[in-house]
């Protein structure tokens, strides 16, 4: 008879399977991907100046993994011609989709954001395609895993899996950051290049899911053989991008009908926005399968072998579960992960509105986090072998909602402000910052007339003495027809230690009237060398120049010039900095350029910026791993559980199916959190997630009862 001591010891050795090292690296491969598209990218957009909304928009690019249980029935069909038979039909695939990651995170690399739309649509194509080869991979990792052991095994297949998955994610989270961050790159400091190099060194660590892919060995499994031609599948395969396109094509042109339709009633009603964009979604996947069934019917292809590719996994599950407790289970799989998936979203794009820099935001979210993660994962897959997997996803939905309630203790940690006083010459404006510090003030452009800078002042609440004062130059267009100007650097031109270490970027704007701006360019003097500024088609240029050679002029000044196409300098102006090697004081300000000013037109001009103050480093830390402690263990756990679910037969169909499902309706409202947060903030933000985490808690009680009526009912029969 084994002892408890026993159970545990095979429990641990159970972790050193060969097996299970293989899902260790698969992981890593898997989870490298994920975070190039969210949360790295996030900072990368956020660092280019790209809205805080459309940061948000580019996770719907990570679609493709909601999605996937579309195409993955023809990874279960489909050979690959000449590589199934040399590797194998989930090593042949497996190498596709790898390749195919590695040339989407490189388009990626070569889009700069900042340089205006069409390189925002180049990186967004790039995002799509890394989303859609990564959910491929990961189809495929998933049929290989659940065809690698026995459900016995899953546990710990699914828990060194999830191991590999977050060291792939350290790499790609705080590997990319620090890579980033040690080129120069930052928030107000933005280096293109730093971000370029970083993506293509991540496109370089995907080779080791290639050799991984190559080395390991094709599991041995039956499947059914299906006397099909190569021609049926290419039919197969034409059926399929039909569809699709239709799907593409209607959600484009019911995209471009709801913004003429937004903006001709005014609708900015967050939630019927959403079911209005929803209801795109449906009718566009309604008019794509009325396609796929056309296509069918006029014998484009084989009617039972588009039922058996799409139709009988989904039948299957039914027929084993029952109409009842499988909608149940659909249910729980939609919905478990949803306040993870949410909050994580906004995440990035949340530390940094707290002002904590990239490497902090690297050693606590991306190294302690992760490495938290895996100790939960670890901890779920051990668990998960000795007790009821139910009871553990209804302990991991508790910790999973609960922990982001930890979040608004960090928004609190930061000392409460006062307001923020506005001067435009002999008008005095105030505006009331929010949690995180941002402000706005509307003033009439009349007001503007005759001057030329504004001037804010901010302070703590507590400490009056505290009041840290910026100001913000301006062009009017009614003043001479060219005009030039450099905007303030960092800590209102005073360069520090930590400062000059990286690269600065200076920043400027101009104004030429009516113009030809493609005819002009900017040359920036410093000492003895001149750096060619980059020009936007805005009136804003910038430059970086290093911030050592800034610190050795004997004379800190900075001269722009403007010249026109026949090289004739036709506007100029300098800003004077300083050199201190005191520590800038933890309170600043922040105020966003203004676009020229037209005094002769009757409208509100936006002032708007962000006090920037100090948050506590402990909270975020302590906040991270706790979280991230919680998400893996339940994480762990729901990935035992949806593996249990599905039958060999339809492994890679099935499985797809609930992963795609588990977070489709989170990355849905995910891509609307950073609205959210606009409208309510993030403490009621995080409350919000915490609480949707209470219906879970009574969706996973009533289907573990259901499962137990299932297995009484199963066993009955016999």
């Amino acid at each position: 008879m084994k002892t408890s001591s026993q159970d545990w010891a095979q429990a641990f050795r159970a972790f050193l399977d060969r097996r299970a090292l293989i899902m260790l690296f698969l992981g890593f491969s898997a989870g490298v991907p994920i975070l190039l598209i969210f949360s790295s990218l996030s900072l990368w957009l956020g660092e280019a100046g790209v809205d805080k909304s459309a940061v948000t928009f580019f996770s719907w690019a990570a679609l493709g993994y909601s999605f996937k249980f579309v195409w993955a029935p023809l990874i279960d069909e489909l050979p690959v011609p000449i590589l199934t038979r040399i590797l194998g039909r989930r090593r042949a695939w497996l190498l596709i989709a790898q390749l195919l990651i590695i040339a989407s995170i490189a388009i990626m690399a070569c889009s700069d954001p900042s340089l205006g739309s069409s390189y925002l649509v180049q990186m967004a194509v790039g995002a799509v395609l890394l989303g859609f080869s990564a959910a491929t991979q990961d189809i495929v990792i998933d049929a290989y895993r659940i065809e690698l052991g026995d459900a016995q095994m899953q546990t710990v297949l699914a828990s060194t899996y999830n191991a590999g998955y977050r060291i792939g994610m350290i790499v790609a989270g705080a590997g990319a950051l620090f890579l980033a961050g040690w080129l120069g790159t930052s928030k107000g400091n933005y280096i293109y290049s730093a971000w370029k190099y970083t993506y293509l060194v991540m496109a370089g660590v995907m080779l080791i899911g290639v050799l991984t892919t190559l080395f390991i060995r094709e599991p041995n499994v039956q499947r059914n053989h299906k006397n099909y031609q190569t021609t049926d599948y290419l039919r197969l395969v034409v059926v399929f991008f039909i569809a699709v396109s239709s799907f593409v094509v209607s959600y484009i042109y019911f995209g471009q009908l709801v913004e003429s339709l937004n903006k001709l009633w005014a609708i900015h009603d967050g939630a019927l926005l959403f079911l209005i964009e929803m209801f795109r979604f449906l009718l566009s996947v309604a008019i794509s399968l009325c396609i796929g069934a056309c296509l069918v019917k006029f014998g484009v292809v084989k009617k039972k072998m588009a039922i058996d590719t799409w139709i009988t996994p989904v039948q299957d599950f039914f027929q084993r579960y029952g109409v009842k407790l499988a909608l149940f289970l659909l249910l729980l799989i939609g919905f478990y992960r949803i306040s993870d998936i949410i909050a994580g979203v906004i995440s990035n794009v949340f530390y940094q509105d707290l002002n904590f820099t990239k490497e902090q935001i690297a050693e606590a979210v991306k190294v302690y986090g992760v490495i938290f993660s895996l100790l939960g994962g670890f901890l779920g897959g051990l668990l998960a072998q000795r007790f009821n997997i139910m009871r553990l996803m209804f302990i991991g939905a508790i910790f999973a909602s609960a922990t982001n309630l930890m979040f608004i203790g960090l928004v609190k940690s930061g000392q409460p402000l006062s307001d923020v006083h506005i001067q435009l010459g002999q008008q005095s404006f105030t505006a009331q910052p929010d949690d995180v510090g941002y402000w706005h003030v509307d003033i009439p452009s009349s007001g503007f007339k005759n001057e030329h800078a504004i001037l804010v002042e901010a302070a703590y609440q507590t400490k009056p003495e505290s009041v840290i004062k910026a100001s913000l130059p301006f062009l009017l267009s009614g003043d001479s027809q060219k005009q030039i100007q450099l905007l303030p650097l960092p800590h209102q031109n005073v360069l520090n230690q930590n400062s000059i270490a990286k690269e600065i970027v200076i920043k400027g704007q101009y104004y030429i009237g009516s113009s030809d701006r493609s005819d002009s360019r900017i040359v920036i003097h410093i000492g003895e060398r001149n750096f060619p500024a980059k020009l936007d088609n805005h009136g804003n240029f910038s430059v970086a120049v290093d911030g050592q050679y800034l610190a050795s002029q004997n004379n800190p000044v900075i001269e722009a010039a403007l010249y026109n196409q026949a090289n004739t300098e036709i506007a100029k102006t300098q800003l004077q900095y300083e050199v201190s090697s005191r520590t800038n004081s933890d309170l600043d300000v922040d105020i966003k350029p203004l676009s020229v000013v037209n005094v002769d037109q009757a409208q509100s001009i936006r002032v708007e910026g962000k006090v920037i103050k100090s948050y506590s480093s402990t909270w975020l830390y302590f906040a991270i791993m706790i979280d991230n402690l919680a998400s893996g263990l339940a994480g762990a756990a729901f990935i035992a559980f949806l593996s249990s679910l599905t039958s060999v037969s339809f492994t890679a169909v099935q499985y797809a199916i609930f992963s795609s499902l588990m977070t489709l309706t989170p990355k849905i409202l995910g891509g609307y959190s950073g609205t959210i947060v606009t409208h309510i903030g993030y403490p009621k933000f995080f409350l919000m997630t915490a609480v949707l985490g209470i219906p879970i808690l009574v969706l996973v009680l009533w289907v573990a009862k259901l499962l137990k009526e299932h297995e009484a009912i199963k066993t009955e029969k016999g």
